[in-house]
């Protein structure tokens, strides 16, 4: 009912502790769904993804949190290369007919589900109007939590970085030193990426230390295994200053983890891109992944070659992706 559908993902409201002491905060909890979700979602943040599973089952279709369960459940099984898991449970999104058939509240809180899933993925597709513009307002106060995460990570995905910034710092000035929660470690992982694309490598570095401080005392490695590839060595770097015993961990937690990432990526970037692309880019995409220049591309279409650039570009950003190697690939 509607009740249910106001409280989905509310773990963004109750997950903050200080350093250190996340195991006993979740002993302190009441052993009910909030309990058994925490738990799968230290696990996941944990890379244990076999106990973050098994915690997640716990949960019923009547808990309030039981949607929350399931999409960490679809990572799992994607960071564990349980690609028929991961099938059997990506459905359960795939929600058109619940979306139209729902009540509001139902509409933006799959809408947002869907969103996380394709900003995960690093897949634009049926972009919300809310996430375009940054509102956030415009969400029940249990989502915002979970679609501010999606709202920064398309950022990145769209390579607006200055807001990115922006957003991550907006919310580092309303911290409480010495507390933390579980999205705040991309707040500062992505606060440090923005200023690394401004080239202000000093407070990157300052935010990165700042948080693996605060999250790994906990062993919550797991953001930072996600987001090992674009920190540009920030991340081994502070790693072996700092904490060099979790750095063996971390890059064997991402080299197991980063093809299953990108296997998933693939699969439904091929699945959508007839969605994704609009007709002209599908057609560039099409020639430029069949080895022809975009020379030879502008001439087949009868187009310019400087739309052809920007078509091809607009793929790229589109799919993911930074090259035809790639490209090759999703066709």
């Amino acid at each position: 009912g509607n009740e249910s559908a106001r409280d989905q993902i509310s773990y963004g409201d109750y997950l903050t502790f200080p350093s250190g002491q996340a195991d006993r905060y979740l002993q302190s909890l009441p052993r009910e769904a909030g309990f058994w979700l925490a738990r799968g979602l230290f696990a996941y943040y944990r890379c244990e993804y076999e106990e973050a599973v098994h915690s997640f089952d716990r949960l019923v279709p009547c808990d309030d949190v039981y949607l929350s369960g399931k999409l960490f459940t679809l990572y799992a099984a994607i960071c564990q290369g349980d690609f028929v898991r991961y099938r059997n449970t990506r459905p359960i999104f795939d929600s058109t007919l619940p979306i139209e058939s729902g009540t509001p509240y139902t509409c933006r809180i799959l809408e947002c589900f869907q969103a996380n899933i394709n900003a995960s993925l690093a897949i634009i597709r049926n972009t919300p109007d809310w996430m375009k513009k940054g509102d956030l307002s415009a969400l029940p106060p249990s989502l915002r939590d979970l679609a501010w995460y999606t709202y920064i990570r398309y950022l990145q995905i769209i390579k607006d970085y200055r807001v990115m910034l922006a957003a991550a710092e907006a919310r580092i000035s309303m911290h409480e030193p010495g507390y933390y929660s579980l999205s705040d470690i991309y707040v500062y992982l992505y606060a440090a990426l923005g200023h690394l694309k401004q080239d202000n490598h000093t407070q990157a570095r300052d935010r990165m230390m700042t948080i693996m401080r605060l999250a790994l005392p906990d062993r919550f490695i797991g953001p930072f295994v996600e987001t090992l590839t674009t920190m540009q060595g920030l991340t081994e770097r502070c790693l072996l200053e700092a904490f060099p015993d979790q750095y063996d961990l971390v890059i064997s937690r991402w080299k197991a983890i980063f093809p299953q990432w990108l296997k998933a990526h693939n699969e439904f970037a091929v699945y959508s891109i007839p969605e994704i692309l609009t007709r002209r880019e599908y057609q560039v995409a099409l020639y430029a992944a069949d080895g022809l220049t975009n020379l030879q591309i502008a001439q087949k279409m009868f187009v310019s070659l400087p739309t052809v650039k920007r078509d091809l570009s607009c793929v790229y950003d589109k799919l993911g992706i930074t090259c035809r190697h790639e490209l090759k690939d999703l066709f």
